[in-house]
Protein backbone atom coordinates (compact mmCIF):
# COMPACT_ATOMS: atom_id res chain seq x y z
CA UNK A 1 0.00 0.00 0.00
CA UNK A 2 3.06 2.50 0.49
CA UNK A 3 4.23 1.58 -2.67
CA UNK A 4 1.11 2.59 -4.36
CA UNK A 5 1.00 5.76 -2.51
CA UNK A 6 4.03 6.54 -3.09
CA UNK A 7 3.16 6.51 -7.04
CA UNK A 8 0.23 8.06 -6.65
CA UNK A 9 2.15 10.96 -5.34
CA UNK A 10 4.53 10.50 -8.54
CA UNK A 11 1.94 11.05 -10.98
CA UNK A 12 0.40 13.92 -9.53
CA UNK A 13 3.73 15.16 -9.61
CA UNK A 14 3.92 13.79 -13.19
CA UNK A 15 0.95 15.67 -14.11
CA UNK A 16 1.45 19.12 -12.24
CA UNK A 17 5.03 19.29 -14.41
CA UNK A 18 3.18 18.42 -17.63
CA UNK A 19 0.24 20.65 -16.70
CA UNK A 20 3.46 23.28 -16.00
CA UNK A 21 4.99 22.34 -19.29
CA UNK A 22 1.77 23.26 -21.55
CA UNK A 23 1.21 26.33 -19.64
CA UNK A 24 4.14 27.56 -20.38
CA UNK A 25 4.66 25.81 -23.77
CA UNK A 26 1.41 27.66 -24.89
CA UNK A 27 2.63 31.07 -23.13
CA UNK A 28 5.66 30.57 -25.49
CA UNK A 29 3.40 30.45 -28.54
CA UNK A 30 1.29 33.28 -27.87
CA UNK A 31 4.70 35.37 -27.39
CA UNK A 32 5.53 34.89 -30.63
CA UNK A 33 2.12 35.62 -32.01
CA UNK A 34 2.32 38.79 -30.43
CA UNK A 35 5.67 39.17 -31.38
CA UNK A 36 5.18 37.92 -35.08
CA UNK A 37 1.87 40.43 -35.40
CA UNK A 38 4.13 43.47 -34.15
CA UNK A 39 6.80 43.17 -36.55
CA UNK A 40 3.92 42.86 -39.52
CA UNK A 41 2.31 45.79 -38.25
CA UNK A 42 5.60 47.71 -38.06
CA UNK A 43 6.74 46.79 -41.65
CA UNK A 44 2.99 47.24 -43.08
CA UNK A 45 3.76 50.97 -41.38
CA UNK A 46 6.84 51.84 -42.97
CA UNK A 47 5.31 50.66 -46.17
CA UNK A 48 2.69 52.83 -46.01
CA UNK A 49 5.33 55.80 -45.04
CA UNK A 50 6.77 55.02 -48.56
CA UNK A 51 3.73 55.70 -49.73
CA UNK A 52 3.12 58.87 -48.26
CA UNK A 53 4.95 61.22 -50.74
CA UNK A 54 2.37 59.55 -54.04
CA UNK A 55 -0.31 61.11 -55.10
CA UNK A 56 -2.94 58.00 -56.81
CA UNK A 57 -4.74 58.48 -59.94
CA UNK A 58 -8.50 57.62 -60.22
CA UNK A 59 -9.61 58.17 -63.53
CA UNK A 60 -12.79 57.17 -62.69
CA UNK A 61 -13.28 59.54 -59.40
CA UNK A 62 -14.43 63.24 -59.42
CA UNK A 63 -14.23 65.40 -56.62
CA UNK A 64 -16.78 68.66 -56.99
CA UNK A 65 -17.07 71.56 -54.50
CA UNK A 66 -19.18 74.06 -53.94
CA UNK A 67 -22.81 72.32 -53.89
CA UNK A 68 -25.22 73.85 -51.19
CA UNK A 69 -25.67 71.96 -48.56
CA UNK A 70 -29.44 72.69 -48.00
CA UNK A 71 -30.29 69.11 -48.39
CA UNK A 72 -30.19 66.28 -45.66
CA UNK A 73 -27.65 63.84 -46.72
CA UNK A 74 -29.89 60.87 -47.90
CA UNK A 75 -31.84 63.18 -49.54
CA UNK A 76 -28.84 64.75 -51.38
CA UNK A 77 -27.43 61.12 -52.34
CA UNK A 78 -30.49 60.40 -54.40
CA UNK A 79 -30.90 63.54 -55.78
CA UNK A 80 -26.56 63.54 -56.87
CA UNK A 81 -27.52 60.02 -58.50
CA UNK A 82 -30.47 60.94 -60.71
CA UNK A 83 -30.15 62.20 -64.37
CA UNK A 84 -30.48 65.90 -63.26
CA UNK A 85 -27.29 65.74 -61.65
CA UNK A 86 -24.26 63.36 -62.00
CA UNK A 87 -26.51 60.27 -62.87
CA UNK A 88 -26.34 61.68 -66.16
CA UNK A 89 -23.28 61.24 -67.11
CA UNK A 90 -22.83 57.42 -66.70
CA UNK A 91 -23.47 54.44 -64.10
CA UNK A 92 -22.27 55.64 -60.87
CA UNK A 93 -20.92 52.84 -58.76
CA UNK A 94 -20.39 55.14 -55.34
CA UNK A 95 -20.84 59.10 -54.03
CA UNK A 96 -19.22 60.30 -50.51
CA UNK A 97 -20.51 63.04 -49.20
CA UNK A 98 -17.71 65.50 -47.46
CA UNK A 99 -19.14 67.61 -44.43
CA UNK A 100 -19.96 70.98 -45.04
CA UNK A 101 -17.02 73.81 -44.95
CA UNK A 102 -17.16 77.20 -44.63
CA UNK A 103 -15.10 78.88 -47.21
CA UNK A 104 -13.50 82.55 -47.23
CA UNK A 105 -16.53 84.49 -47.75
CA UNK A 106 -18.11 82.48 -45.36
CA UNK A 107 -19.89 80.54 -47.28
CA UNK A 108 -20.91 76.77 -46.57
CA UNK A 109 -20.29 74.25 -49.46
CA UNK A 110 -19.82 70.58 -49.73
CA UNK A 111 -17.21 68.95 -51.21
CA UNK A 112 -18.58 65.36 -53.25
CA UNK A 113 -16.69 62.12 -54.58
CA UNK A 114 -18.46 60.42 -57.27
CA UNK A 115 -16.74 57.40 -58.52
CA UNK A 116 -17.98 56.21 -61.82
CA UNK A 117 -18.00 52.64 -63.37
CA UNK A 118 -16.12 53.90 -66.43
CA UNK A 119 -13.54 56.37 -66.56
CA UNK A 120 -14.98 57.89 -69.55
CA UNK A 121 -17.95 59.06 -68.00
CA UNK A 122 -15.67 60.58 -65.08
CA UNK A 123 -14.19 62.51 -67.80
CA UNK A 124 -17.04 63.78 -69.55
CA UNK A 125 -18.50 64.59 -66.11
CA UNK A 126 -15.34 66.61 -65.47
CA UNK A 127 -16.12 68.37 -68.45
CA UNK A 128 -19.12 69.65 -68.14
CA UNK A 129 -19.40 70.34 -64.48
CA UNK A 130 -16.09 72.10 -64.30
CA UNK A 131 -16.73 75.89 -63.68
CA UNK A 132 -20.41 75.55 -64.09
CA UNK A 133 -23.13 77.18 -61.78
CA UNK A 134 -25.16 75.91 -59.43
CA UNK A 135 -27.36 78.72 -58.31
CA UNK A 136 -25.04 81.81 -56.82
CA UNK A 137 -22.20 79.40 -56.78
CA UNK A 138 -19.62 78.00 -59.14
CA UNK A 139 -18.66 74.37 -58.98
CA UNK A 140 -14.92 72.84 -59.78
Amino acid sequence: MAGRVQQDAFMDESDDSWQKADIALQARKKAMARQKESERKQVESLNRKNLAGLRVVQKNLVYVVGLNPKSREEDLLQTLRGDQFFGQYGEIVKIVVSKAKANASGNTSIGVYVTFARKQDAASCIAAVDGSQNGDRTLR
